[in-house]
Order: structure tokens, then C-alpha cells, then sequence
């Protein structure tokens, strides 16, 4: 079995469980039998990218959220960045010397579209809790923040062409 298998293995169990769903309530929603949806959560099968869509559809989630995104390289990170430059109106923009040059810890970015900024706000205050609190309650609504963050559907604005 390989890892890619148990990745997405986990992170279907994962999105089902922060959706209140059982694994038969999840297969109803997809339309694939409850038998396979067990043996895609246990790893012992990995769904094809139809099954995939299907599975993230019912559960109310991007596809995306389905796959492991390892970010091991600097690279990893420019490259998801000129992804979000292209697709997103992103603002990436920092101080300078005065020769002229980005002073590397002064660059910060940031989205033309409010709904992202927005909820990175949101995911700034939860990323903050989630140091400093212990009390159950308190991890609770927390993790339903962070779910409500991961599970939106908003759609982002396009930058102009």
C-alpha cells in the first residue's frame, strides 16, 4: 500500500468525521457503495479520480483538500505561490533598502478579494488559539472554526486578464 494511499486515506476519514458523516451517510451522498467507501478510509483501495470528485463533492470540500500537499523546498513554495499569483488577485509586497533591494522579513502578502483575507484572519486568530488553550470547550469551537475555514465554498475573484 503505498503512503499517497493512506494520505488520502486519512484526510477522507478525516473530512467525513468534521462533517458529522458516516461512512454510510457518505456513501449515500456519493452514490459509491458504503463497502468502498471503507476500503478507500482503511487504505486497502485508492479511489480513482472520479470517485475522488464524487467523495469530495458529497462531503462538501475541494478535491484538493483529498491530496497530500508535501512542501518540502523552497521551490514547493514559489511555485504554489505563482499558482495563487496566476488563479487569485495576490499582493505580495515589501519594504525595500536603499539600493533598492526587498528586505527579505518585510515582505507580506495579501488578496485583492476580501473573503480571503478575511478568512485568513480567521485562520490567524485560530492558529493563535490553538497555542495558548487547553480547555476542551475552547479546542472545540476552535476546530469548528478551522473546519468552517477548510469546507468553504466561497468563490474566490479572478484577476483581470
Amino acid at each position: 500500500m503505498s503512503n499517497n494511499v493512506n494520505i488520502i486515506a486519512e484526510e477522507i476519514k478525516k473530512y467525513r468525521k468534521v462533517k458529522n458523516m458516516s461512512q454510510e451517510m457518505l456513501a449515500n451522498a456519493s452514490g459509491i457503495n458504503v463497502s468502498m467507501i471503507k476500503k478507500y478510509e482503511c487504505g486497502l483501495r485508492n479511489p480513482k479520480p472520479e470517485q475522488l470528485l464524487k467523495i469530495a463533492n458529497a462531503l462538501g470540500i475541494s478535491i484538493n483538500a483529498l491530496y497530500s500537499h508535501k512542501i518540502n523546498t523552497v521551490s514547493d513554495v514559489i511555485t504554489l505561490l505563482m499558482k495563487l499569483d496566476e488563479q487569485t488577485a495576490l499582493n505580495i509586497s515589501g519594504d525595500k533598502d536603499e539600493i533598492g533591494n526587498y528586505i527579505p522579513e518585510s515582505i507580506h502578502f495579501s488578496f485583492d478579494d476580501d473573503n480571503i483575507n478575511k478568512a485568513l484572519a480567521q485562520y490567524l486568530v485560530y492558529k493563535e488559539s490553538t497555542k495558548f488553550s487547553s480547555r476542551e470547550y475552547v479546542q472545540i469551537d476552535i476546530e469548528n472554526q478551522i473546519t468552517n475555514l477548510i469546507t468553504s465554498d466561497t468563490i474566490i475573484k479572478r484577476p483581470c486578464s
